[in-house]
């Protein structure tokens, strides 16, 4: 199947369901469904709420397998086993922790998600950092972030 470049997984999930209004959640869980999969990077902070959310042409995830669907970029695991997952109201997510963590080491991460999910995670644990461990050579990276998540809000 040939990615389309103009189409979003919102656009995706229309096509199969007649609803509407259909949030990032929605088209995940639409699009998603019967998939072996743990949803990762971006698109776990999407769902969970630490970012907006915004256009996306294609939902993260890890597999044990390609899936071939123009929605889905899969990162291939030995082992679904090994990967660490929330259940998020039926969906296999990635905790945000994790998810940090994976946006950080990842080249192809939307920084303004980055932006947008330290600032979320600052506020939603009472204007902290704490239990977010980043390995050490993604510090300096993370650093950045951190402090510009705490001015996100301000203004």
């Amino acid at each position: 199947m040939i990615h389309d470049l103009n189409k979003s997984i919102y656009s995706y999930a229309k096509d199969i369901t007649d609803d509407d209004v259909i949030t990032f959640y929605d088209a995940t869980k639409i699009l998603l469904n019967g998939l072996n999969c743990i949803v990762c990077l971006e698109s776990s902070a999407d769902i969970q709420g630490y970012s907006n959310g915004g256009f996306r042409h294609q939902i993260y995830v890890y597999s044990e397998k390609e899936f071939n669907l123009p929605y889905v970029k899969c990162f291939l695991v030995e082992s679904l086993n090994k990967i660490p997952f929330i259940d998020f109201d039926g969906i296999k997510v990635s905790p945000i922790t994790n998810a940090i963590i994976d946006m950080l080491d990842n080249d192809i991460t939307d920084t303004q998600v980055l932006y947008e999910t330290f600032a979320e995670y600052y506020w939603n644990n009472n204007e902290s950092y704490n239990g977010l461990v980043i390995p050490k050579h993604l510090q300096k990276k993370a650093k950045h972030y951190m402090e510009e998540g705490i001015l996100f809000y301000e203004n």
